[in-house]
């Protein structure tokens, strides 16, 4: 696993063997791989450079605002559902992104100043969130 702790680092662009059903998979869906990806921890940005040109900033406070795992998915269907509900993981201070994984060649995990590292950040889903901000 590789760590997204420098300022640059380029992204593995090799697919899965073609025996396997991810590497089936693969075959069937064009991979959304970025060719670049910067962490800047001053700036608190994710910054990724995609194959098509397009140049994607991500803020922590969006990062965080859509995180993936599965107890900020939870907290975010119960304030949908109910306005009123109290969310359980809102941290006293806007927590700073500390560092960053590799996920294979599919995703990046964000590592946040609070402890919270369970969201796992596809590089599909960071499209989509592109698309919408």
């Amino acid at each position: 696993m590789k760590s997204a702790r420098s300022e640059s680092m380029p992204a593995e662009q090799q697919p899965p063997s073609e025996s396997s059903a991810i590497g089936r998979h693969w075959q069937t869906q064009a991979p959304v791989v970025p060719a670049d990806i910067k962490l800047k921890r001053e700036q608190q940005e994710l910054i990724l450079s995609w194959p098509d040109g397009q140049l994607s900033t991500y803020t922590a406070a969006t990062l965080r605002r859509n995180c993936p795992c599965a107890s900020c998915r939870t907290d975010r269907q119960q304030q949908a559902d109910n306005p009123l509900h109290i969310l359980a993981n809102v941290p006293d201070q806007e927590p700073q992104m500390s560092g960053a994984e590799l996920m294979g060649n599919y995703a990046i995990k964000i590592i946040w100043s609070d402890g919270h590292d369970t969201g796992i950040f596809d590089y599909r889903y960071l499209r989509t969130l592109d698309a919408i901000s």
